[in-house]
């Protein structure tokens, strides 16, 4: 039997907050991935198997925007909603104009999260 569960990748590299959003989404009936780097996320990930990906911006390493920007030039972004504590002008701009669908300030409550997501899959 097909799993039938939208798949959503989460990359945080706060690990309390990956693993809260974690619990939080596969509680809600997502099938979850956690990552801590963009770098796992893309050597780990089979990327077109995501539906929709959360992603944090200040990473270590590459910057969420910087995987948002790759995952478009290469054509296999799913659906990003940020989810940063940067919440500056240049950010946003950066990542609206990449087609994020959602952008969450850090702390975040829950509901918002599950609101972002199911907006979405609305519009998919």
């Amino acid at each position: 039997m097909l799993n039938s569960k939208p798949k959503v990748a989460v990359v945080e590299n706060d690990s309390g907050l990956l693993k809260a959003v974690g619990r939080l989404l596969a509680a809600s009936g997502y099938e979850v991935a956690l990552f801590t780097s963009a770098e796992k996320y893309l050597s780990r990930f089979e990327r077109t198997g995501a539906d929709y990906l959360l992603l944090d911006i200040a990473l270590d390493g590459m910057s969420g925007l910087d995987l948002q920007k790759k995952l478009c030039q290469e054509g296999i972004a799913p659906p990003i909603i940020f989810i940063t504590g940067q919440g500056d002008l240049p950010s946003i701009g950066k990542a609206i104009d990449n087609g994020c669908v959602a952008y969450l300030h850090k702390p975040f409550e829950a509901r918002s999260l599950l609101n972002a997501l199911k907006a979405v899959k609305n519009v998919d």
